[in-house]
């Protein structure tokens, strides 16, 4: 079966985090494991949050979370705290593909 994907966009910050977490909500409910994160532009400490709390969900589903083509924004916050290897994913997955 086709793993489903998520593209989000804009930002995951605080501004966005009830928005954005509504939008993972609903796509995790649907079946989907991996976020395309290309037209993520910036990313903070709520986005990060929101990050993990999607790979905790998909872990206690016996399912992993993928991420797919983090830019800079990603890279750069989670290099901040030590969060790229938790995420299973290469950080720029994809990006040069």
């Amino acid at each position: 079966m086709p793993t489903l994907a998520c593209a989000l966009s804009g930002t995951l910050t605080i501004h966005s985090a009830a928005e954005q977490h509504a939008l993972l909500r609903d796509a995790l409910s649907a079946g989907t494991s991996t976020l395309d994160l290309a037209a993520i532009t910036e990313c903070d400490t709520a986005g990060v949050q929101l990050l993990l709390a999607a790979a905790r969900r998909l872990h206690s589903q016996g399912a992993a979370l993928e991420l797919r083509h983090a830019g800079d924004a990603v890279c750069e916050v989670l290099r901040r705290y030590g969060l790229e290897s938790l995420l299973a994913t290469p950080a720029r997955s994809g990006a040069t593909a």
